[in-house]
């Protein structure tokens, strides 16, 4: 039997991505500010990550001295996004994806978000996208590599879909599409914080 084909990964993965489809008016990141630039949970950029933003920033602007990421919960990137009225309707999204969520810039009615939780076994993070209208469309949870070559346009073999099925299961409840249920969601204001404040 033929020894499986190891799937080209990371740097090499977005590099060829870069090659098939450069990004017209690119805007890479400094070295040194790549060099200082840390995930929401303090990890370094993933390889897919960093080789991608040494080709352009993706829309992100970084402050010089102090680089960062500026995250966020489901919840609020659904009320930024689609408005508080959506926020119930991904509920049950928001109760499975309780980690960071760090927003690209929009193409259309798709919305989609590096979601810092569990990387895969060569360290890329999910990418995941939220589509609402006739309901509320989650799907993705591909590798960010992954997704850069998909966007490109890079032919990829069939391989590729189990790692989005990978971290599915690391990240959620193993689904790589679903509509999610409505859930209500408490919210989780200033106001609240402050009458706690007043309590001690």
């Amino acid at each position: 039997m033929a020894a499986a084909k190891k799937l080209v990964r990371g740097a090499a993965l977005v590099k060829k991505a870069i090659e098939a489809k450069p990004v017209a008016g690119a805007e890479p990141v400094e070295a040194g500010i790549l060099k200082k630039l840390r995930l929401p949970n303090d990890e370094k950029l993933s390889a897919g990550l960093k080789a991608y933003f040494a080709h352009d920033a993706l829309g992100f602007s970084f402050d010089d001295e102090e680089p960062e990421f500026e995250p966020m919960p489901l919840d609020e990137l659904v009320a930024q996004e689609f408005g508080d009225d959506a926020v119930p309707e991904f509920g049950e999204a928001i109760e499975m994806l309780s980690d960071d969520c760090v927003l690209f810039e929009g193409e259309g009615d798709a919305k989609s978000f590096l979601y810092v939780g569990t990387p895969d076994d060569a360290g890329e993070y999910p990418v995941i996208t939220l589509q609402h209208g006739d309901g509320a469309k989650v799907s993705g949870f591909v590798p960010f590599d992954v997704w850069i070559a998909q966007r490109a346009g890079v032919p990829l073999s069939e391989d590729y879909a189990a790692l989005a099925k990978a971290l599915a299961e690391s990240n959620g409840d193993g689904r790589v599409a679903f509509d999610s249920e409505r859930r209500e969601i408490a919210a989780d204001t200033d106001e609240d914080e402050e009458e706690e404040d007043g309590d001690e």
